[in-house]
C-alpha cells in the first residue's frame, strides 16, 4: 500500500530537469534536410502524441491557436498541414524564434498570458491546442473559460492526471477531484498548481462552457481530452419536438444576461413522462454551440433544464433550443446577452396599485402589487436589465411589457407603511423619482418574525444599476 511518504515522493520525481539541461530542447524536430534535432521527447513521442489528437491531416483554412508551444513542434505540424497557426506563451523563447526562422514558418508568435486571450481582440480559432498547460494554471477553470470562448470546434486538453494508471483499467473516484501543490511539491517547481484526476479534467473541460469531453488517451501520467464546442454523434430525429414554452436567468425573470456574471439559463419545455430525462440524454444549443446541462428537474409546470451560457457571446441578441434523446430540435426561443446602455431617460408616468388600480398608492391589504407606466424603455425591457427601486430598495419586476410600457412589481416586506419614494433603472440609465403612499403592515419576513415588533421606520438604502 502506497503510503504519504511514498506519494510526496512520487509527486516530486521530475526526470525532465536534467534532461532538458542536457538537450537543450523539449521537443525534437526533424529538418526539411533531414537532419534531426533531439530533444526530451524523441520524435516517436510526439508522433504518437500527436495522432492521440485525432486532428485532420489536411487542415487548409482553419485558424488554430497553440497555448504554451514551447519549442514550437506542434504548432510548425499544424502549419505543415496547411492551418493558419497563432501560437501565444508568458514567456518568449529563443528555441521557438530560431527554429521559427529555420523553418522559414508564418507561424504569429505572440507573448501573451492565456488569461489575456480574448475574441473582441484576437478573433476566434477552429482548433486550439491546450498542451500540457492546465496543471500549471493557477486558474484552471478561468483559463479554460478563457480558451472556450475563443475555440469554435475542438480544443485538445493533455496534460497530467494522478490516475492515470487506474482509468487506464477503468478505475475512477466516485466524485472529481484535482491535488493542490502550494509549494513545490510537484515536480519540484513552483508552476504546478494542480493536479486533477481524469474525470476531472472531463468535469473542468463541460464546466467551462464546452458541449462536452471526449477522452482520446490515457497513460500512466497524462490524459488527452478533446473538448467539443458542438455536440457530436447525437442520436437521430425520431419523434416530435420539445416544445419550450419559457427561458429565463436563474436569478431573475427576465432574459438579459450579463457575461460577467455567473448566470445561468433556466429553459421550460413540456414534459408527460413521470420523471425527469437522463442529463446524458440532454441536448441544449445556444447559438449554435452545444453547453453540457447542469440538471433536470421535474417541476409542476414542467422541465426545467439549467445550463449555464457559454464564454465568448457576442454582445446582443441570441437564441436557445433543445433536444432530448430522438427527438427533433424545439423552436428557438431568444435572450440578450451585455445589451449596451441606452440614451433614453426611463420616467415613471402613472403608478397605481396592482389591485385596486388607485392611483399613487399601493396597499399591502392587497398584496403589495405596484403596477408602473413608463416611458422610456427599450424594445428588449425584461426583469433582466430593469430595477424598480423603492426608497432605493431594488425590486425585479415580476412583469415588463416594452409594447405598452407597463411593470409590475411586488413590493419588498421590507416597504413600510408611508411616504415611498419610486424610481426606474434600465439598461444603466436611471429616471426621475415619483413619490408614492404605502398602506396597510408588510408580512413579517419569514424566519424573522420575532424581529417584527422592533422593525425600523425605514431599511437603509442598497443602490443597484441594471
Amino acid at each position: 500500500m502506497e503510503t504519504d511518504n511514498d506519494l510526496l515522493a512520487k509527486r516530486r520525481e521530475n526526470h525532465t530537469r536534467g534532461a532538458l539541461a542536457e538537450a537543450g530542447l523539449y521537443h525534437s524536430f526533424r529538418l526539411d534536410d533531414g537532419v534531426v534535432l533531439h530533444g526530451v521527447l524523441s520524435l516517436e513521442l510526439l508522433e504518437a502524441r500527436l495522432a492521440a489528437f485525432q486532428l485532420p491531416l489536411d487542415l487548409t483554412g482553419r485558424r488554430v491557436l497553440d497555448v504554451g508551444p514551447w519549442d514550437g513542434y506542434f504548432a510548425f505540424e499544424m502549419e505543415r498541414r496547411g492551418a493558419d497557426v497563432t501560437a501565444i506563451d508568458y514567456v518568449d523563447l529563443d528555441t521557438f524564434r530560431a527554429l521559427h526562422h529555420a523553418l522559414k514558418s508564418r507561424v504569429d508568435y505572440r507573448r501573451l498570458d492565456v488569461y489575456e486571450i480574448d475574441p473582441k481582440i484576437h478573433g476566434t480559432y477552429d482548433i486550439v491546442l491546450f498542451l500540457g498547460v492546465l496543471y500549471h494554471l493557477k486558474h484552471p477553470l478561468l483559463a479554460l473559460e478563457k480558451i472556450c470562448a475563443v475555440t469554435t470546434d475542438v480544443c485538445i486538453v493533455d496534460g497530467f492526471v494522478i490516475d492515470g494508471e487506474s482509468a487506464r483499467q477503468g478505475i475512477q473516484p466516485p466524485v472529481p477531484f484535482v491535488e493542490f501543490y502550494e509549494h513545490d511539491e510537484l515536480g519540484g517547481q513552483l508552476d504546478n498548481w494542480f493536479g486533477p484526476t481524469v474525470g476531472a479534467v472531463e468535469s473542468l473541460v463541460r464546466a467551462a462552457g464546452f458541449a462536452s469531453a471526449e477522452v482520446l488517451r490515457i497513460t500512466p501520467t497524462t490524459a488527452t481530452v478533446a473538448a467539443h464546442r458542438k455536440w457530436k454523434n447525437l442520436p437521430p430525429d425520431e419523434e416530435d419536438a420539445v416544445k419550450l414554452f419559457g427561458l429565463n436567468c436563474h436569478a431573475h425573470a427576465g432574459k438579459s444576461f450579463q457575461s460577467h456574471k455567473e448566470e445561468y439559463i433556466a429553459l421550460w419545455c413540456d414534459w408527460k413522462a413521470g420523471t425527469a430525462p437522463p442529463l446524458n440524454s440532454v441536448f441544449p444549443e445556444v447559438s449554435g454551440y452545444g453547453v453540457a446541462p447542469l440538471a433536470c428537474t421535474l417541476t409542476s409546470i414542467g422541465l426545467l433544464i439549467s445550463l449555464r451560457v457559454p464564454p465568448g457571446l457576442a454582445t446582443g441578441i441570441h437564441s436557445a433550443r433543445l433536444k432530448i434523446g430522438n427527438s427533433r430540435w424545439s423552436d428557438p426561443l431568444e435572450f440578450y446577452v451585455d445589451l449596451p446602455p441606452i440614451d433614453a431617460i426611463p420616467a415613471i408616468i402613472l403608478a397605481q396599485d396592482g389591485i385596486q388600480w388607485l392611483p399613487d398608492e399601493v396597499d399591502w391589504g392587497s398584496g403589495g402589487w405596484l403596477s408602473l407606466w413608463v416611458s422610456g424603455l427599450s424594445a428588449q425591457a425584461d426583469p433582466g436589465n430593469t430595477i424598480v427601486e423603492i426608497n432605493g430598495i431594488p425590486h425585479s419586476p415580476d412583469k415588463v411589457i416594452p409594447e405598452s410600457g407597463q411593470i409590475n412589481v411586488k413590493l419588498r416586506p421590507l416597504i413600510l407603511p408611508g411616504s415611498c419614494e419610486v424610481r426606474l433603472c434600465h439598461r444603466g440609465q436611471f429616471g426621475p423619482t415619483k413619490t408614492i403612499q404605502v398602506k396597510g403592515q408588510p408580512p413579517a419576513i419569514r424566519g424573522l418574525e420575532a424581529l417584527e415588533a422592533n422593525a425600523p421606520e425605514t431599511y437603509p438604502q442598497v443602490h443597484a444599476r441594471r
